[in-house]
């Protein structure tokens, strides 16, 4: 049988890494929206001649 208090320590840290990088990307959301515009930056439309 599974021993259930080993089960539950891992459960409860599973949950806490998870927590845990979710903080930390909320208190660096605005060093990361930058990155991504800056990586992920728009490029300019290509025009094939326009609109007719």
């Amino acid at each position: 049988m599974l021993n259930l208090s080993a089960t539950l320590i891992a459960f409860l840290s599973f949950v806490a890494v998870v927590l845990f990088i979710c903080v930390m990307a909320y208190r660096n959301a605005d060093r990361l929206e930058e990155f991504a515009k800056r990586r992920f930056r728009k490029r300019a439309p290509r025009h094939n001649g326009g609109p007719k």
